[in-house]
């Protein structure tokens, strides 16, 4: 190793730059900012995305409920108490209509309102029917219904949906 002599104006022009080196600490700030505000971009969208997650979910969840009323509603005892209080009645009297032959089986009749049975609201216990139709009585009131075998009250028990808990079949 060696040592040199140099006068001081030549070892002003050896020495680093102030404004090189003030440039050089001004770009490495300016790069940790960035990284900073980026982080911060980053974070925020992170955030932003969680809760459009979750409303996603909630909505999922409403579309679910809304499928399951829907698919309550039409069910075969709803749509019959709807048809009642449309004023339609059952034909006892149905035919099949054969298109390719054109000939009708069967002897058609209109149906008689005064004869025709009563549709009463859900005969049958559904535990799993969230939405029932709304069933008028005074329909049933206006009928003539006679008493019989058919209109014997049946003492099975009643399907009943416990809060948590599976029904059980009241058949087993």
């Amino acid at each position: 190793m060696a040592v040199y002599m140099v006068s001081q104006r030549e070892a002003r022009s050896l020495r680093p730059n102030m404004t090189a080196g003030l440039i050089f600490v001004i770009g490495i700030v300016v790069v940790l900012i960035g990284q900073l505000v980026l982080n911060m971009i980053l974070t925020q969208d992170a955030y932003q995305l969680r809760s459009l997650k979750i409303e996603k979910r909630d909505l999922a969840t409403q579309v679910q409920i809304l499928q399951e009323e829907v698919d309550s509603l039409a069910s075969p005892q709803n749509l019959a108490d709807a048809a009642n209080r449309l004023g339609m009645v059952a034909n006892p009297a149905s035919v099949l209509l054969d298109i390719e032959s054109d000939k009708v089986y069967g002897k058609p009749k209109p149906a008689d309102p005064a004869t025709a049975a009563v549709a009463s609201g859900n005969l049958v216990a559904n535990s799993a029917m969230g939405t029932v139709s709304e069933f008028s009585a005074a329909t049933v009131a206006s009928a003539e219904v006679s008493a019989g075998v058919e209109t014997e009250q049946s003492s099975e028990p009643v399907v009943t949906l416990q809060a948590g808990e599976i029904p059980a079949s009241p058949t087993r």
